[in-house]
Parts: C-alpha cells; sequence; structure tokens
C-alpha cells in the first residue's frame, strides 16, 4: 500500500518545525566548512608537495571529497535532524514491497539513461565523461584504490546525496506541489547542481526515478539503493575503460 503522500496533491504540514530558512542556514553551514576544509588542505598540500594529479585516487584530494561530503550530511542532520524528525527526511526502513520495487525500477532507469546518452552523442557528436579525468586523473587504478574509491563515490556520496536531494528538498517541494512535479523539479535540480553538462539530461532521468521511489516508499533507502547500485557500475565501468585505453 503506497503512503498518503503518494496522492498528486500537495502534503502541507499544519504546522511545519522546519522550512526554507533552515535549508538555507544548512547550505551556509555546508558552504563555511566546505571553503574551510578545502583551503586548509590546499594549504597542507602545498607544504608537503603532495601530488594531486591523480584525482580523487591523491589522498589530498580524497580527504577533501569525503570532508565534504560528511560535511553536508552533517550539517542536514545537526541544524534540520533535530526540528524535522525521521519521517520528514525519510530516515526510515520502507516496506519490503518498496525495496523489491528497486530492481525494475534501476533496469529501466538503466535503459532509459543509455539511450539518453546515446541521444547526446548523436546530437553534439561526441560524448566523454569528464568524471572519469576528475576521479582517475585519466590513470588506471588497482584493486585497492577501487575499493577505496567505492567506499566514497558508491557508499558516502549516495547516502549524502539521497538525504539531500529526497529527504530534504523533496519533502520541503511536496509541501507546494503535487507528487509529478515535484518528482520532475527536484530531478532537474539534482542534475544540474552536479555541474557537469554533458550528463544533464542522463542526471536528470536517474533523478525521476529516484525521485519516483522516495515517492512510493516515502524513503529515502530505496533511492540509496539505486544510487549505489548506479555509482558502482559507473566506477566499474570507469575502471575498465581506463585499464583498456592504454
Amino acid at each position: 500500500m503506497l503512503p498518503d503522500n503518494s496522492l498528486d496533491q500537495p502534503t502541507p504540514s499544519l504546522s511545519p518545525q522546519w522550512g526554507w530558512r533552515d535549508l538555507f542556514i544548512t547550505l551556509l553551514v555546508i558552504g563555511v566548512g566546505g571553503a574551510i576544509t578545502i583551503l586548509s588542505l590546499r594549504s597542507l598540500t602545498a607544504v608537503t608537495n603532495w601530488d594531486v594529479s591523480r584525482g580523487f585516487i591523491s589522498p589530498p584530494v580524497y580527504v577533501a571529497g569525503t570532508l565534504l561530503y560528511l560535511i553536508i550530511g552533517g550539517a542536514i542532520l545537526a541544524v534540520i535532524g533535530p526540528r524535522a524528525g525521521w519521517r520528514d527526511l525519510g530516515l526510515y526502513w520502507p516496506q519490503w514491497l518498496h525495496i523489491a520495487l528497486v530492481p525494475p525500477v534501476f533496469i529501466f532507469g538503466m535503459g532509459m539513461m543509455i539511450l539518453t546518452n546515446a541521444a547526446v552523442t548523436f546530437l553534439i557528436g561526441d560524448f566523454q565523461n569528464p568524471q572519469i579525468e576528475s576521479i582517475s586523473g585519466g590513470q588506471a587504478f588497482g584493486l585497492g584504490e577501487l575499493l577505496v574509491l567505492w567506499v566514497l563515490v558508491g557508499g558516502i556520496v549516495p547516502i549524502v546525496e539521497e538525504l539531500f536531494f529526497r529527504g530534504v528538498l523533496h519533502h520541503l517541494l511536496r509541501r507546494h506541489f503535487g507528487s509529478i512535479l515535484t518528482i520532475v523539479i527536484g530531478a532537474a535540480i539534482f542534475a544540474v547542481v552536479h555541474f557537469i553538462p554533458p550528463l544533464i539530461p542522463g542526471l536528470f532521468v536517474a533523478g525521476l526515478c529516484l525521485g519516483y521511489l522516495r515517492e512510493q516508499s516515502g524513503s529515502i533507502w530505496p533511492g540509496v539503493l539505486f544510487h549505489m547500485l548506479q555509482n558502482t557500475l559507473a566506477l566499474l565501468a570507469m575502471a575498465f575503460i581506463l585499464a583498456t585505453s592504454g
């Protein structure tokens, strides 16, 4: 049985304990914390002459990326968490039926993303994923490095991004819009905020799937599972491309 907020109607709270102001404060905390983290690690890198040419495989870049995501998750839980509660943020375990919904939605979503990326390639003539360079520095990585990268890309990133986009943002949008518009707006923001123009159409498709899972289950955990699968496949594909492109 679907939760009541699956209906295509806004779900306003009678007396909201948190709102857009809390999101702004959270973003401010994230901005300050992120700036301090980046500046501190840049200074340390300059002093120690650490090599950062291998993207996230380089220890300072990996540490910076991990800290940034932990700051995002920590700010949400510290600023919004006490005022919102587990249910508002989707931090409760859904029915197993909704977990079982993930595989078919994932297969459909990946198929649509492949078609979308193919259309982008047809239109622009060349499709290259800039994440390959930013994550690996264009160099192949070993099994140990792949596992360490997965902890961040396949573990921490999906949890934190779903907490923000499908936990905080989806709930705030849902107070004002119906389910379909909330999913579409959330997917558009999710795609654009990644700041990777060639990937925006594919990320929009993924965002639609993630929003659908959130709407159906009322929980972020089906979306986290979808996101983990997606990032894991992307990381494995990246490792294969780098290993065979030499």
